[in-house]
């Protein structure tokens, strides 16, 4: 297991909250050339299964999209519906990544899916639905 946190990656600070919260957990990183969102997992992140907790998996998925939307879209969102496959494991000591992909973009939708992934193994696959709030001031963090 290594703690290394790969290149072009730097510690990401979020607005809100509750991922500030979440954020106390573990840092959170972002890389800004492409949105990626990414989680070294540790042992304060896992279930009595010894994996990272399905929940917290579910969390970031979620953040990662509204934050990836926000930013590419230039616009504010609120989390509609989301729907998760939970693919595979993920264990203490993963850099696990956060890839978003806007499928749909309306004035009031926005169609999106995150892949959560261990180098290239995925281990969440999360497809969402958002609201359109506004133009985006000031940007949101998930």
């Amino acid at each position: 297991m290594t703690d290394s946190i790969p290149s072009g990656f730097a510690p990401w600070r979020p607005s809100s909250p509750f991922m500030t919260h979440l954020a106390e957990l573990g840092a959170l990183y972002k890389r800004d050339a492409d949105c990626v969102l990414a989680l070294r997992v540790g042992q304060v992140h896992t279930n009595m299964h010894a994996i990272a907790h399905g929940g917290l998996l579910a969390t970031l998925a979620d953040s990662a999209l509204g934050h990836t939307i926000a930013q590419q879209a230039q616009v504010s969102v609120v989390t509609v519906q989301m729907s998760v496959e939970y693919l595979n494991p993920v264990k203490p000591g993963d850099w696990l990544e956060a890839h978003v992909r806007i499928d749909k973009q309306g004035r009031r939708l926005i169609y999106a899916t995150c892949l959560l992934q261990v180098e290239d193994r995925v281990m969440l696959k999360a497809n969402a639905v958002f609201a359109v709030r506004a133009a985006l001031t000031p940007a949101s963090d998930g």
